[in-house]
């Protein structure tokens, strides 16, 4: 996948995907300064590509600024350029490096160097304003991602000189019918007030049979990811959705299926691989994870945790991480943050010196963590959460309790809050914790003036929902003895035995329904055969474990 870059600083601020906010120029009426690359992934089906080819080389947008790219999927015989095509078009062969539409749309934005990536799907025939309809949105704000309206004629054209004669008389429309979309984006659509009210899930209507944004959102989401053959679009919205694209439809960008086969190609990945393959990349919808009951890590988790631990205590870092790992919600990775490379250094400390080295008690805990997937050790905080749709920041002296951290990211999701904070209220300092949503840090990042602080930003674009803790969902760790954090992560009278309900089911907290790039961890190998020593010999014991009634695990005694 490419390379994540940056997005072009904003002053627009669009709250959540409200895009009534931008008021893009009547078709014909203003003039473009953006170019723009039109990739077409096509295999075989020459016949169909003529009559696309003719449509786009009508396009109201200007010549000079437009591209169109074929990228050749391998068709058995090789794909050739009609007479009637657009001034500037060019077929590229993909490489053998993999096969699909997916694999394709990817090679082609590599190859292209427009600020704007337009998909289209080969066998789409396009009304003339197709693609400036699409850029006039792009022109507008950098995070905009347009969604064309295609649909299926009553009646297909048969050569390209008959496409070219409709759009010429101003009939094609009326000749091919009304394009109402895929019935699934319409469905998306009617139910979310054209994506205005979307939440978290907003992304489903992404479809890339005609779909555009700018290239520097492309990167800064990765890319689509050409491994996959099936689910590409969707998996991609995702990344896009939690870039901070704000999505909507373009229904003057219009077009009609003429393949003899577009209804194979609309179908949607099957429930098999969406639990099997886009499950491990998507944490939403939560359904798609459903079916091993969270059980085990995904590339890609629902909260990504962000511990700060230098200059901590070991055994307040374990207390700490412990808890959250042994939460109800299993969903997560943790992201512990300290100086990993000068850790490995000899030792220097006086030995009559009675304050803990931070060099050894940073090797201890890599050496008690290193085993552990979930866990993983960076030199510096990630900005966002990024692909994961939440981030949590826990201050390392805090404790949460089993069900904290599944209770504060429903919270989050019937807030549909860009932060979402609790609380202590009489803590004595103790800090609380905040759940940033991945979309609207990325959002506020480009947005949020020099000196604002960030929390404001978020609000602005997101939304801010504050609640106070519950009794015993936080813990002052650092109030308690070290021999007190040595002990099992809850005892029976902290309610974790086990038969706590699923993460998210937070029920009874009474808050209002509102209607809603990290580096590797430094220095890991240099001393991994130290570090596993000596947290052998240091680590106290943990207990052995056993299944729970609820399906956690607990310790036991």
């Amino acid at each position: 996948m490419t390379h994540r870059g940056r997005v072009e600083r904003t002053t627009t601020r669009i709250f959540r995907n409200a895009w009534e906010a931008l008021a893009p120029p009547d078709l014909g009426t203003w003039e473009p300064r953006l170019s723009v690359s039109v990739v077409i992934p096509a295999r075989g089906d020459q016949q169909e590509l003529d009559l696309a080819l003719a449509a786009l080389a009508a396009q109201t947008y200007p010549a000079h600024l437009l591209e169109v790219v074929v990228v050749d999927d391998h068709s058995r015989a090789p794909l050739r350029l009609p007479a009637r095509r657009p001034a500037n078009c060019r077929v590229e062969r993909a490489p053998l490096t993999g096969i699909g539409a997916g694999h394709a749309r990817a090679y082609g934005a590599h190859v292209t160097s427009g600020e704007i990536i337009c998909w289209l799907d080969p066998d789409v025939v396009t009304d003339p304003w197709h693609v400036e309809a699409h850029a006039r949105w792009q022109h507008l704000h950098p995070e905009c991602v347009t969604l064309g309206q295609v649909g299926f004629p009553v009646r297909r054209p048969r050569t390209p000189e008959e496409v070219v004669r409709l759009i010429g008389d101003g009939d094609l429309g009326e000749s091919l019918g009304e394009a109402r979309g895929h019935p699934w984006v319409r469905r998306v659509l009617e139910r979310t007030d054209d994506l205005r009210d979307a939440d978290h899930l907003g992304f489903h209507a992404h479809v890339g049979v005609s779909a555009a944004l700018r290239r520097s959102l492309y990167e800064a989401a990765g890319g689509v990811d050409p491994s996959l053959t099936l689910g590409q679009d969707t998996e991609f919205g995702y990344r896009l959705w939690q870039a901070g694209g704000v999505f909507l439809p373009e229904p003057r960008a219009r077009g009609w299926h003429v393949g003899v086969g577009s209804s194979a190609r609309t179908r949607v990945p099957s429930p098999r691989f969406r639990h099997a393959v886009l499950a491990d990349l998507m944490p939403h919808p939560r359904c798609f994870r459903d079916a091993d009951g969270g059980g085990r890590g995904r590339r890609v988790p629902l909260v990504r945790v962000v511990v700060e631990v230098a200059g901590a205590r070991y055994e307040l870092v374990r207390a700490c991480v412990d808890r959250v790992l042994d939460g109800t919600e299993r969903d997560l990775a943790v992201t512990l943050v300290a100086d990993w490379e000068n850790a490995a250094g000899s030792d220097t400390a006086d030995p009559a010196d009675p304050r803990p080295d931070p060099r050894l008690e940073l090797r201890l805990i890599q050496a008690n963590y290193l085993g552990d997937p979930r866990v993983a050790f960076a030199p510096h905080a990630p900005r966002t959460g990024f692909p994961a749709p939440y981030l949590l920041e826990l201050p390392v002296g805090v404790g949460v309790g089993p069900d904290t951290v599944g209770r504060l990211v429903a919270r989050a999701e019937r807030a549909r809050a860009g932060l979402t904070e609790l609380t202590v209220p009489d803590a004595g300092g103790m800090p609380g914790l905040r759940l940033w949503r991945t979309r609207a840090l990325a959002r506020a990042l480009r947005v949020r003036g020099a000196h604002e602080p960030l929390a404001d930003a978020v609000a602005e674009v997101h939304g801010r929902f504050r609640v106070e803790a519950a009794e015993q969902e936080l813990t002052d760790l650092a109030a308690l003895p070290v021999e007190e954090l040595r002990v099992a992560v809850w005892s029976s009278a902290d309610g974790a035995d086990g038969s706590a309900g699923s993460a998210g089911a937070a029920g009874g907290t009474g808050e209002p329904d509102t209607r809603p790039e990290e580096a590797d961890g430094a220095g890991t190998g240099r001393f991994r055969g130290l570090a596993r020593a000596v947290g052998r010999a240091l680590r106290p014991p943990r207990g052995r474990r056993r299944r729970g009634q609820g399906g956690t695990e607990e310790a036991a005694a």
